[in-house]
């Protein structure tokens, strides 16, 4: 190699060198983290505890629940005010559809809020304007249905199968009692020891009349009342018809509201536990604690309790005609109650006339033959 070459190469070597000894040097001259407070180094997150984390510690806020990063007290509001209401009524005319009314009470003002208004909390309630009580009067008289807008569907339907010849039946009656169709109340008052059960009417609150006298055709059991189930016996006292089935098995029947409060009352006084139900006014010829009256009479009274409403409807049961025949002694089998019982009864009674005997067939019957 010749002479110049070499002091060349020297000259490289020894630049290099150089230069790395002063790379060292800054190098070594740079501060640690922890000795320049001028340099910050951003820590890990610390672990999310289940208690609440220290309010100093550095936080990455997108995992942490909204109240742990404000203050106590100091949490923002989500709203800052309730949201304003769809409409504050509902015009009369949307609610009056047959189906609905079928099946719901007339309307209160908690039923009117659940319609018209948001679920919301309120704080106090705001007065009505009078528009809006005016509105919601106007729906609540709407919604006022007569009792025959209650009737369900197959008793509208078994109605209008068997009203056009029937209603032309009881008209006859009613015209022969000389009392004016269609009555505002009708009493049912049925003697079980004569198999009869009497058709009373009045108009508008008017004096009670006569018009006609059903015979019974079946009716088991005794004179006495009815206290448990199964002793098939036809209850006494004062009673409302509940329900009217317009698909019996015995062509139509009216349920009675037995047991009643006195029953019930009684019952309890007694210890008896089961008193039974399902006593009906029916139609056929068969009866197990029930009133059996045949097809054709059990279809007037079905119209009748139709036509009125049940809530003008009264049903006494007497083991006998107290107009006539006074309260009888009551058996040592019979509970001590019971005079008390026939006491109401004949109470009852005492206001509806009762029928004077026509033909030898209501003499037999007096003679009990």
């Amino acid at each position: 190699m010749a002479l110049g070459q070499r002091a060349a190469l020297l000259t490289v070597c020894i630049v290099t060198a150089s230069a790395s000894a002063a790379a060292v040097l800054v190098i070594d001259a740079i501060p640690d983290a922890g000795q320049d407070p001028r340099v910050a180094v951003r820590p890990a997150p610390p672990a999310i505890e289940a208690t609440s984390t220290p309010r100093s510690a550095p936080l990455e806020t997108g995992s942490l629940p909204r109240e742990q990063l404000y203050p106590e007290g100091a949490l923002p509001s989500r709203e800052t005010e309730p949201p304003p209401l769809r409409f504050s009524f509902i015009a009369p005319e949307a609610l009056l559809h047959d189906d609905t009314l079928a099946s719901v009470d007339p309307a209160t003002p908690k039923q009117i809020e659940a319609w018209s208004t948001h679920t919301q909390t309120r704080t106090a309630k705001p007065a009505s304007t009078p528009r809006q009580s005016s509105a919601i009067a106007s729906v609540r008289s709407a919604r006022e249905p007569s009792h025959k807008r209650w009737f369900s569907r197959s008793l509208k339907k078994r109605l209008a199968e068997i009203s056009p010849a029937v209603s032309e039946r009881i008209a006859e009656k009613f015209r022969s009692a000389k009392v004016a169709w269609p009555p505002t109340d009708i009493a049912l008052v049925a003697i079980k020891d004569q198999k009869h059960l009497e058709l009373h009417a009045r108009a508008d609150g008017g004096k009670w009349t006569f018009v006609h006298s059903y015979p019974v055709l079946a009716a088991s059991g005794r004179t006495g009342p009815k206290l448990l189930r199964g002793d098939k016996q036809v209850p006494e006292g004062v009673y409302r018809i509940s329900f009217l089935n317009p698909n019996s098995r015995y062509h139509v029947s009216m349920r009675v509201n037995y047991p009643n409060s006195f029953d019930r009352k009684m019952a309890r006084k007694d210890g008896r536990k089961d008193l039974g139900g399902d006593i009906m006014i029916h139609g056929k010829r068969s009866s197990a604690g029930c009133l059996a009256m045949g097809d054709a009479a059990a279809e007037e009274l079905f119209v009748l309790a139709a036509e009125v409403g049940l809530r003008n409807l009264k049903l006494v049961i007497a083991p006998t005609d107290f107009r006539k025949n006074g309260i009888p002694s009551i058996r040592q089998d019979q509970p001590a109650w019971l005079s008390k019982l026939y006491i109401e009864v004949a109470a009852e009674m005492a206001q509806f006339k009762a029928p004077a005997p026509s033909g030898g067939g209501s003499l037999l019957t007096l003679l009990g033959l």
